[in-house]
């Protein structure tokens, strides 16, 4: 009788232990995909650096694996200051491209770049235009069509002034 309390104790400590540490890594998660996304974009960018147009040429798809993929659960937990975020991604990667990027940035440089952003931002505003719809569905168990369409209309005004900033003000540079 005596081994099994302690093997209960012992079970009951170590199930108390774990539930604690799963607390711990559900509350840093968030800073930790934050953080991986913009380390992604430093690094693809340094790269850039050494390695001519890499970054350019990579900006669609690493913005789309961070938008899409690795930034899935900050969507469910907040929509809007995710949205913002991945625009701000969005912005951050350019001017970095413009500042440290490796290659020739005369006129058809600037060209390029500006093609490769602007690919990046419809995936973008493609993908978060989808996740605006799934993401309500996840949060609640019936389909709300207000917090979709508030969602959404978030998305169209943050990207028509994520697009106004970059036009007028980065182009500009």
């Amino acid at each position: 009788m005596k081994q099994q309390s302690t093997f209960h104790t012992h079970a009951l400590a170590v199930s108390r232990l774990n539930k604690k540490n799963v607390l711990v890594n559900i509350k840093y998660k968030p800073i930790l995909v934050i953080s991986l996304g913009i380390a992604l974009i430093i690094v693809s960018n340094i790269i850039g650096h050494f390695a001519g147009p890499f970054s350019i040429f990579v900006t669609p798809i690493i913005l789309t694996l961070i938008i899409a993929g690795l930034n899935f659960e900050l969507y469910k937990t907040n929509f809007l200051l995710t949205v913002v975020y991945n625009f701000g991604l969005l912005l951050f990667n350019d001017m970095f491209i413009r500042f440290y990027a490796g290659g020739t940035h005369d006129q058809v440089g600037k060209a390029w770049i500006m093609l490769f952003f602007t690919l990046a931002f419809v995936s973008a505003f493609i993908t978060m235009t989808i996740y605006s719809f799934t993401t309500v569905a996840s949060q609640n168990k019936t389909f709300k069509m207000k917090n979709a369409l508030t969602n959404l209309l978030a998305l169209v005004i943050l990207a028509t002034l994520t697009g106004l900033l970059y036009f007028y003000g980065i182009v500009a540079l």
